[in-house]
């Protein structure tokens, strides 16, 4: 595991990985640090860390999300102040882990940015993917980290803008405090085989998938080769006796 830190926040200092396909080891060290990743709610109180060194991989990580039209319509505030996390633990209950947390980062959707018309609401895709690289990095580096939802609620919503002195186009979608885990914390095991519906809903079994291919592709042979039922007959080229004689007369 720590290899697997290691490789993935160093990538992430760097600036990225070296594109290859197929599996190499930084491809495993990637694949284990999103397997293993989890929700860390509880951290060392008190421990003392270099946040200034944490901040900027982990909001190059949010900053390098997919965003639609590349329109990037999001902001982030980081909440380092021990009084002001102390504050915020005590004002929203579903953060209340910001007490002994090291450091906060929240994400929030610049409406002024967002793409106008019916795509406005991707601003919650693009930050929500942002959030998950945070998590992600935070993971990487040996740090626990959780997303706290706020957005869609609205009195969550409306508390944190206030909170915060945000403008009425800011609006923040969650909290995620990040520190140093108290406790190793198992990732849980969320496979599930049957979530997997091949070719359309509904064939959530591979091996059935495959046997209507096959099925489809012998009608479609079976087709190519039975003749059309509007084909006109082909006139015999052969003559017959009978032509014969009448051609001599």
């Amino acid at each position: 595991m720590k290899k697997t830190i290691t490789l993935v926040a160093a990538a992430i200092l760097s600036g990225g990985m070296a594109a290859s396909q197929g599996v190499s080891e930084q491809s495993k060290a990637v694949m284990e640090n999103i397997f293993t990743r989890s929700s860390v709610r509880e951290y060392v109180e008190g421990k003392k860390i270099k946040v200034d060194e944490y901040i900027e991989p982990l909001l190059r990580a949010g900053m390098s999300a997919p965003s639609a039209m590349n329109r990037q319509p999001w902001e982030f505030i980081v909440i380092t102040d021990r009084e002001r996390l102390a504050n915020m633990s005590e004002e929203f209950k579903n953060a209340s882990y910001l007490k002994s947390a090291q450091f906060a980062i929240i994400v929030c959707g610049n409406l002024k940015e967002a793409i106008e018309g019916e795509g406005k609401e991707y601003w919650v895709q693009d930050c929500s993917a942002a959030t998950e690289n945070i998590l992600l990095a935070a993971h990487s580096m040996g740090l626990g980290a959780v997303w706290c939802g706020i957005y869609p609620i609205e009195e969550r919503t409306k508390a944190l803008q206030s909170f915060l002195s945000l403008p009425e186009y800011i609006i923040p979608l969650n909290i995620i405090p990040v520190g140093v885990p108290a406790n190793k914390q198992e990732p849980k095991d969320k496979w599930k085989k049957e979530k997997i519906h091949w070719e359309k809903f509904g064939n959530t079994d591979k091996k059935v998938m495959e046997i209507d291919r096959n099925t489809i592709q012998i009608k479609q042979n079976a087709a190519k080769i039975t003749p059309s039922k509007t084909a006109k007959p082909t006139k015999q080229k052969n003559k017959t006796k009978a032509d014969d004689k009448k051609t001599s007369k």
